[in-house]
């Protein structure tokens, strides 16, 4: 047994010093740290551009007529001379030029206005048949209101054609017969 408690105090001495620690006495003299100034606030003043010059208002378009021009008489030029009427302080205003429209602009790869609105029409004709080739009096309450949704977005590409919006008109039938085929499908 003195074994043993012999053991236990040699144990315990041991364990005493792992658990110490050692602490310095002095702490080392350091230089103090020298924290530069902060640079100079320098702003850059960016040069103004200068204004551009007023748009000049464009001239007013005259209206449309609705009447055809008169046709030019081929009749053979007078020979015997008119007196010339009073000229007057004020001189006649030039003849104003008929304004051609603008070309109408529109993106790379689209067809001519004639072209779109023949490709929309077929695309609604398309649609109209496979719709119309839908049996709808048997569809449960979701499938039917997507039939009427087809049918709505159907009226609304021949809106839109009749807007002579062709590129939506065509995409809006192109959708309806797609969905026109899902409702035969399933």
């Amino acid at each position: 047994m003195t074994k043993v408690l012999l053991g236990l105090v040699i144990l315990a001495g041991a364990a005493s010093t792992a658990c110490a620690t050692v602490t310095a006495k002095a702490t080392p003299d350091r230089p103090t740290l020298e924290v530069p100034a902060p640079p100079a606030k320098v702003i850059e003043t960016t040069p103004m551009p200068e204004p551009l010059p007023p748009v000049p208002e464009l001239p007013s378009a005259p209206p449309a007529s609705t009447r055809p021009p008169k046709p030019t008489s081929r009749e053979p030029a007078r020979t015997d001379p008119k007196p010339e009427p009073a000229t007057t302080s004020e001189a006649a205003p030039p003849p104003v030029a008929p304004v051609t429209p603008p070309p109408q602009l529109r993106p790379g790869g689209t067809p001519e206005a004639s072209e779109a609105a023949k490709q929309a029409q077929n695309s609604i004709d398309r649609a109209k048949q496979a719709l119309g080739s839908v049996n709808s009096k048997q569809f449960a309450e979701p499938r039917l209101t997507i039939y009427r949704n087809a049918q709505l977005m159907l009226t609304q590409a021949e809106e839109a054609r009749n807007k002579s919006d062709f590129e939506n008109a065509r995409k809006l039938a192109e959708k309806v017969e797609q969905t026109a085929k899902e409702l035969q499908g399933k």
